[in-house]
């Protein structure tokens, strides 16, 4: 399943369109989907059928970047590691879902963060994302718990209403896309950066031949063959 839509007529970019394929983890029915597709038509959805999985495309500006979002909708549903390593293997970003009022998919997220860090590696940009703010009356996981989860994981925390604001769920993939460029443009540097050659020692048979000519200067020289011994 896709969905694309076209950027704003005539507007400028700063360069070639970007591409970032963003995976969308978390247990079943903490609003992945919706939350998906609210983000590529701007429409909430609210039932969808927990065991689809989807990938989407969708054309966005952030900022001048004209951005290509691949987003795999997974489906959430119980999966073993492997399968799950699999889906992260696709993925350039990640983000990891949980709904305010179901405590067990909070105590998921550890888990899935350990399989992105096992997979990807620990600077993989992700961000935790607390779902379904306007169930207040039934939260079961505190703002305070969701904010202490990521800065132990190292992501970035939001907490979003997708039913009734699509400026929080697209600010999620818009925040998302920045962490990528900035971790990009970091290597691009690093790459870049002159390395300092290490010094070397001479070798032996450099330093016999320079401490020959020192201590016979002016003087007639036969200077030996030194042969591969010295190499």
């Amino acid at each position: 399943m896709a969905a694309r839509r076209s950027p704003a007529c005539g507007r400028k970019t700063s360069g070639p369109t970007r591409t970032v394929k963003v995976v969308v983890l978390g247990q079943a029915g903490v609003g992945k989907t919706a939350m998906t597709v609210r983000f590529v038509t701007k429409r909430f959805i609210g039932d969808y059928d927990p065991t689809l999985e989807a990938k989407y495309h969708h054309l966005e500006f952030v900022g001048d970047d004209l951005v290509q979002f691949e987003v795999l909708d997974t489906a959430g549903q119980e999966e073993n590691s492997l399968a799950v390593e699999q889906k992260i293997r696709w993925g350039d970003a990640f983000i990891i879902v949980y709904s305010i009022n179901d405590i067990c998919s909070f105590d998921e997220v550890m888990r899935i963060k350990f399989l992105i860090n096992h997979t990807k590696g620990p600077d993989t940009p992700v961000t935790l994302v607390a779902n379904k703010r306007d169930l207040e009356l039934d939260r079961m996981v505190a703002r305070l718990d969701g904010e202490k989860m990521a800065d132990t994981l190292g992501c970035s925390f939001s907490e979003i209403t997708t039913k009734e604001s699509y400026i929080e769920v697209a600010r999620v993939f818009e925040g998302l896309y920045s962490k990528c460029k900035e971790q990009s443009q970091t290597k691009d540097v690093r790459r870049g950066s002159p390395r300092s050659s290490p010094k070397l020692s001479p070798r032996p048979h450099i330093r016999r031949v320079k401490n020959l000519l020192k201590s016979t200067a002016g003087k007639h020289l036969d200077v030996p063959s030194f042969g591969t011994n010295f190499c």
